[in-house]
């Protein structure tokens, strides 16, 4: 066969053969989605030089091939399902945390996008396997492909025949026999491979892992599986600090407050040896470390290098840490910026450390924490000066905002013990400019009408401060007894971070009275009293763990008593625990005792002796209702002893801080121990954890009354 026989036949198959390629190419082709392309009307037959460059859409369709100008129609996004098969908690974090699996709730992905999430699942698989310490853990992905419709038509297959048979076709006629006219070439092409090559357009093939479904069919679903075999956990096998800066030098001089600061993180430490090694445990490790190294002493403290060196093998982790303390701080100077009526004093006094003193971030938060409880500032600010060149004398700046001068509230409420009342207080925040606090509150009630007067000063040096406290209080009991009393009282008091101190000298006079008027108490005392208070609890309004407790202890003499005068001593503790325990109940336990030892014919004061009974004593009784009872009339008693559990839960009602409680009280009041009988309550209750403090509604049955009572409250006791 000549050389010029086989271009012509070339010639004239050329083109067929390169639409059939293309035809090709396009069914196999992946293809995020699918344009609409106006599709031309058909071409009159090409002459032998037709051009090479004729594209698959300049081709007439076989088949219901669309009408010239109209668009294509879009394919459907696949149906897929995501299965995670893998261990909790790891089941839990892939499909928390994989692109595909956060992908699965949008219907609309693409299937090129569906094909891109799938080959990225092994490496973040591994990752996030990885950070939970499981190094060996082995990830496989499995894609299961739907059925198709029977006799639905292969795109690719089709185009795929089509070429072949132009290919044949040329082959033959450069053997022996005549080249086809191009137009029926055209038509073969066309025939063959143009009319499938169309359809896969229009339908948007997706490749072996997504093709699950073609246009006008049902789409079949597609289910992606990840298998995962974590393999044995990596645990922590050794941890070494190592110090540099101000901190090593202090450590080789066998500094003792150096060695603390540097046990102190080793102990506190969160990834320590034998520990799962965890990307998170590992990063919050060294975060919480370098918080408390730059909270004591060294603000500018850094890590110059961290390592973890994972042994395959042994699946486990050697942690290496190198921390710069950079230089040591300590306090300076006190600046007071924003004052206009309050002396610096008031705050300066306050510092729970001296000029030169090591720095330390807990002592700043507490020293602007108790600027705030003074009442005077609206805003305060405490901020450090940190210079690397000056690092011994730290200037520390204080910002406030001064409250209004003088300020009146006035209220209504009610209370099971004292029923409803009324109240107006006035409070002057620098009194005649003599830097002291003067407090005047008036409360009018049913059975309760008092009046008092407290004058603090500003905190003085040693963070103390003088109190002077005038009182006169009316009250009517339960057995419509009429209590007064007046006293006044002068001392000193002194706060600490977790302990408070009461030192005072007190003039009180009591008298009791019948209903019909018959005076059956009356005394006048003089003594001194020391008190403290500590609080050990996690929220002082809102304590759920902890403790707090209080004691007093008194001397004292009686004058112009009903019967002798004489000595006394008084002593009075009482002492409330907080507990949380498992699936969020709350455990709250209280006791209290106290005694007056005085000889039996010497008068107390009513004030000073005790009774039980009421909200915050043995519920089912009435308030101070358990005493002794003179003449019919109950007074206070020499000994008390009262006890109390509750157990409360979180009600199911979607109000935050809402719980029932169940309870059981037990007290009495006597003038001995000896002579107590154990009065029992029980009973249930409704708790919210309002802003101001627990409110707290009980119903209570009283065993020696045989009667139910109502006691609600808002507060704590000490």
């Amino acid at each position: 066969m000549s050389a010029s026989r086989l271009a012509r036949a070339l010639r004239a198959w050329l083109p067929g053969l390169l639409v059939g390629m293309a035809m090709a190419w396009a069914a196999d082709a992946p293809m995020a989605q699918t344009v609409p392309v106006p599709v031309p009307a058909p071409a009159p037959a090409s002459p032998v030089g037709v051009s090479a460059s004729a594209s698959a859409a300049s081709l007439p369709a076989a088949g219901p091939a669309s009408a010239p100008g109209e668009a294509r129609v879009p394919r459907k996004p696949p149906k897929w399902r995501l299965v995670v098969d893998a261990p909790a908690p790891l089941d839990r974090l892939l499909e928390d945390n994989l692109d595909l699996a956060r992908f699965q709730k949008d219907a609309a992905v693409s299937r090129g996008e569906l094909r891109r999430l799938v080959a990225a699942v092994p490496q973040q698989a591994r990752s996030l396997l990885d950070a939970q310490g499981h190094f060996a853990a082995e990830v496989r992905t499995r894609v299961q492909e739907g059925p198709r419709e029977p006799g639905r038509r292969d795109a690719g297959s089709a185009a795929r025949a089509g070429v072949n048979a132009v290919v044949a076709a040329v082959v033959k006629a450069v053997v022996g026999g005549e080249a086809p006219q191009p137009a029926q070439a055209a038509g073969d092409v066309r025939e063959s491979a143009t009319g499938a090559a169309t359809e896969s357009t229009t339908d948007a093939a997706a490749g072996a892992a997504t093709e699950a479904s073609t246009e006008g069919a049902a789409d079949a679903e597609v289910l992606i599986t990840v298998s995962v075999e974590p393999g044995p956990l990596t645990r922590v096998r050794r941890v070494q600090f190592v110090f540099e800066g101000e901190l090593d030098q202090r450590l080789s001089a066998a500094d003792p407050v150096a060695q603390a600061l540097a046990d102190q993180l080793a102990q506190t430490w969160a990834l320590s040896e034998g520990e799962p090694f965890r990307q998170a445990a590992w990063a919050s490790a060294k975060t919480d470390t370098l918080a408390r190294l730059r909270a004591d002493t060294y603000p500018l403290a850094s890590w110059s290098g961290t390592s973890a060196t994972v042994d395959a093998t042994e699946h486990t982790a050697s942690l290496y840490l190198v921390a710069d303390s950079g230089p040591a701080f300590a306090f300076g100077p006190i600046r007071v910026e924003g004052l206009k009526r309050q002396p610096a004093s008031a705050i300066v006094n306050l510092a729970p450390f001296k000029p030169g003193g090591p720095y330390r971030e807990r002592q700043l938060l507490d020293w602007q924490e108790r600027i705030q409880k003074l009442g005077l500032f609206e805003s305060v600010f405490v901020s450090p000066t940190l210079d690397a060149q000056q690092p011994k004398d730290t200037p520390l700046v204080v910002q406030v905002r001064e409250m209004p001068l003088q300020s009146a509230t006035a209220g209504i409420g009610v209370s099971s013990d004292n029923g409803p009342r009324v109240s107006l207080e006035h409070l002057h925040r620098n009194a005649f400019g003599l830097d002291w606090q003067a407090k005047t509150r008036v409360q009018l009630g049913a059975r309760l009408k008092d009046a008092q007067l407290d004058v603090t000063s500003h905190p003085w040096e040693g963070r103390k401060r003088g109190l002077i406290s005038l009182q006169t209080t009316g009250l009517i009991d339960s057995d419509n007894a009429i209590t007064n009393s007046q006293r006044a009282r002068m001392g000193l008091l002194r706060e600490g971070e977790r302990l408070e101190r009461s030192d005072y000298l007190e003039l009180q006079h009591a008298s009791v009275r019948s209903a019909n008027d018959l005076l059956v108490s009356n005394a006048t005392a003089l003594s001194a009293t020391t008190q403290w208070i500590f609080r050990d609890v996690d929220n002082r309004l809102l304590p759920t763990r902890g403790t707090t407790s209080m004691a007093q202890l008194t001397f004292g003499r009686t004058y112009s008593a009903l019967e002798e005068d004489g000595f006394f001593g008084r002593a009075h503790t009482r002492v409330t625990a907080y507990l949380p325990l498992p699936w969020t109940w709350q455990l709250t336990a209280r006791g209290e005792v106290g005694q007056v030892l005085a000889r039996e014919s010497v008068s107390v004061p009513d004030t000073l002796l005790f009774r039980a009974g009421g909200d915050d004593s043995v519920r089912g009784y009435a308030y101070r209702s358990l005493g002794v009872e003179i003449d019919g009339v109950t007074t206070g008693a020499r000994a008390v002893a009262t006890g109390s559990v509750e157990l409360a839960h979180p009600l199911p009602v979607g109000v935050p801080g809402l719980q029932g409680a169940i309870f059981a009280d037990v007290g009495d009041a006597a003038d001995r121990f000896s002579k107590m009988s154990a009065k029992r309550g029980h009973g249930l209750g409704v708790r919210w954890r309002s802003p101001v403090g627990p409110f707290r509604l009980d119903v209570a049955y009283g065993d020696a009354v045989q009667k139910w009572r109502l006691h609600f409250s808002v507060g704590i006791s000490l």
